[in-house]
């Protein structure tokens, strides 16, 4: 295992760089953000954001997810792409036709659709052609796209909110200009102009109708996601107010810390699994690669709790400081969901995204009736943090019991839980007494209980060193 071991390393090192990186540069961002923009601004930009990912899905027909699928198994086959950008553009045609008459029915601020196309066009333009990328594997690309659109970015937010003083526009400015960066830079990289030749004159009905097949269930698994992980934002608007929902989106921020840790992972977890999943070999370092990171996901989660009126002082300013009670089942949440994403990734690879869909319709079904429940009971955000909690972490009992039926992986899920528990625990402790120091002994636990863990993730570091030296 010792070239998997490699590979693994390897591919977490240059997601490092795609992912996590730029993570932390726009964590500090948020200082900005709660000084330039009200509550009521943020709380707007995040709802044009969340519709958006919410449109996209049905914009290309979530065939963004098949591109990478398909062209890992054949990459000297470019129809997948080709496919997927013949649907794109029909896609955003029927889009902005929908717009023009929700603007003329509706009455609703043109720039807000302006913008609302903009983001859908340039991010679903630059997910097919880095999925496109992964499936060549030309990491070093994604790297350099990664890294470089998220400094635009950055340098954007800087520009338009701080210098320019634009406020939402700025903001909404910046949310695209990444995108923009990722598609001129995979456009010269992939030769896209080559590519765009054989669109219409190139058909293939079959190659088409599988991909379809695999991709359509993920519209309805998407939005069944959207609603779990964005919803919560409209309910919040709803029954509390917009202002209640910009705080409510800042405190994403902190989460966004260990999220960015998932879509490292999982990025490399991917190239693994397909590399590993159709030996007995194979399947037992696969469970044993998911139990390290499951591991340093729920320390990481662990030490954000402890930490998280701390950091809150330093990230928000005047009234979102209120944000901080909402990050603890948040976090909570980040982490139920990436050890799910882990499992999903079998039925992915399995070609099983009709089960995936089943599984989001019901958590989705669930996170509607708690949303609305919850912050009734609350009358306060934190009910809407604490259902997507216990939305997510059903979510992952499901995607253990399939997961680990349909690729035959053994997972230590009695562990798991038992460290969800502790997590669940220091995040009460932190949001009714603020005790810090008493949620910290949490951490010592979750050390403790995973040490075998530490030994053997150590040995296998070990072993890649002296691999590499030979």
């Amino acid at each position: 295992m010792n070239a998997n071991n490699k590979k693994l390393i390897t591919n977490i090192g240059l997601m490092f760089l795609v992912y996590f990186l730029p993570k932390v540069f726009s964590f500090f961002l948020v200082p900005i953000y709660t000084s330039f923009l009200t509550t009521e601004e943020y709380g707007i930009s995040d709802l044009i954001i969340n519709t958006a990912s919410l449109i996209s899905p049905f914009v290309a027909l979530s065939t963004t997810s098949a591109v990478m699928r398909f062209t890992i198994e054949n990459k000297e086959d470019k129809r997948p792409y080709q496919i997927s950008l013949k649907i794109y553009s029909v896609g955003m045609v029927i889009l902005f036709a929908g717009l023009a008459v929700v603007q003329w029915v509706g009455k609703i601020n043109p720039i807000y659709l302006f913008f609302l196309y903009a983001i859908v066009g340039t991010s679903l333009l630059s997910d097919i052609d880095m999925n496109y990328t992964r499936g060549l594997e030309k990491m070093k690309v994604i790297t350099f796209c990664g890294v470089g659109s998220s400094l635009v970015g950055i340098l954007c937010n800087i520009l338009f909110i701080v210098v320019f003083k634009m406020g939402l526009y700025g903001f909404l400015i910046a949310s695209s200009s990444g995108y923009l960066f990722t598609i001129i830079v995979l456009a010269i990289s992939n030769r896209k102009m080559h590519l765009f030749k054989n669109i219409i004159s190139e058909r293939e009905p079959e190659l088409q109708r599988e991909m379809l097949q695999f991709s359509i269930p993920s519209i309805f698994s998407g939005l069944s996601w959207w609603v779990v992980s964005s919803s919560d934002r409209y309910f919040v608007s709803a029954m509390c107010g917009t202002a209640a929902n910009g705080i409510y989106s800042v405190a994403y921020k902190i989460p966004t810390m260990l999220q960015a840790v998932h879509n490292v992972f999982i990025q490399a977890w991917t190239y693994t699994v397909y590399d590993s999943y159709n030996s007995e070999d194979g399947k037992k370092y696969i469970a044993r690669v998911y139990d390290v990171y499951v591991f340093v996901l729920c320390l990481g989660c662990s030490f954000l709790i402890a930490t998280d009126i701390f950091i809150s002082k330093i990230l928000y300013s005047n009234d979102f400081f209120e944000a901080w009670k909402y990050v603890p089942p948040l976090l909570l949440s980040i982490v139920f969901n990436s050890a799910a994403g882990l499992m999903n990734t079998f039925l992915s690879v399995y070609k099983k995204t009709r089960v995936s869909m089943r599984i989001s319709f019901v958590v989705a079904g669930m996170n509607i009736i708690l949303n609305w429940l919850f912050i009734s009971i609350f009358n306060d955000a934190l009910g809407a943090a604490i259902a997507t909690a216990i939305t997510f972490f059903t979510n992952w009992i499901c995607s253990i019991i399939v997961g680990m039926r349909v690729s035959g992986v053994k997972i230590s899920w009695r562990k798991q839980f038992l460290m969800y528990v502790i997590l669940t625990m220091q995040a009460a402790e932190i949001i009714l007494f603020k005790n810090m120091y008493v949620v910290a002994i949490g951490i010592v636990v979750i050390v403790i209980l995973n040490w075998n863990t530490i030994v053997w993730a150590r040995s296998k570091w070990n072993q890649l060193i002296k691999f590499r030296k030979v």
